[in-house]
């Protein structure tokens, strides 16, 4: 049996220091490519062309649009981490309650997520308090995850569909209904059915990934 198909492969064009807007300090950088190859037998063969090209933050993984290496920390930027942070917290909430159970491992995860992408660590007591405001009232998924769509990135929309997806799996079942907020939130950020599905692939049967320095 011959088995072919495609994949991306990453390999780094660059590196050096840059003022992470998500860290908001000087941090260490990879300009990296994603290159789609036509696979055999899961080993990449012939190169069919680019799927672009972002820089990854090495400290918080946070990944952006080329132009961040030229960013200049300003009070617009502020205002769209503050909107981030809350959009993040917001969503996975959202995720969390979205089949009508409060699980501890889920509030574990949620709380790992928020303080990982935010720059205001929050306690356990807080989110919980948090849950609860949400609970009465349960705003749509749109609600602050349109606001912060347009400034990202490819790999930013696939971050924080992952981060979805790990809520929902960390009580160990993804249930209907959250599978269904997940793909919402992926038509907000405007992320096309085939990307999504791919997304879900990847998470399903992960691949080695390639590396060229």
């Amino acid at each position: 049996m011959i088995i072919f198909g495609t994949r991306g492969v990453k390999s780094t064009l660059g590196q050096g220091s840059f003022n992470c807007p998500q860290c908001e300090c000087n941090k260490a950088y990879k300009h990296k490519k994603v290159t789609r190859f036509f696979t055999l037998y899961f080993i990449p063969i012939i190169p069919l062309g680019k799927l672009g090209e972002y820089v990854e933050c090495q400290s918080c993984k946070g990944t952006f649009i080329t132009n961040v290496l030229n960013y200049q920390k300003s009070p617009s930027a502020d205002q769209f981490l503050s909107q981030y942070e809350i959009a993040m917290k917001h969503t996975m909430v959202l995720i969390m309650l979205a089949d009508g159970e409060i699980d501890d491992n889920e509030m574990a995860t949620v709380l790992k997520i928020v303080n990982k992408f935010g720059h205001n660590d929050i306690t356990l007591q807080e989110l919980q308090e948090y849950v609860i405001k949400v609970q009465r009232n349960p705003e749509e998924i749109s609600t602050y995850l349109k606001g912060i769509s347009p400034s990202l990135n490819l790999h930013g929309k696939e971050s924080i569909i992952k981060c979805a997806i790990a809520v929902a799996a960390s009580d160990g079942n993804i249930d209907a209904s959250e599978m269904k907020l997940i793909y919402e939130m992926a038509k907000v950020m405007e992320m096309n059915k085939k990307h999504f599905d791919r997304i879900i692939e990847e998470i399903k049967n992960p691949e080695p990934s390639f590396s060229a320095n």
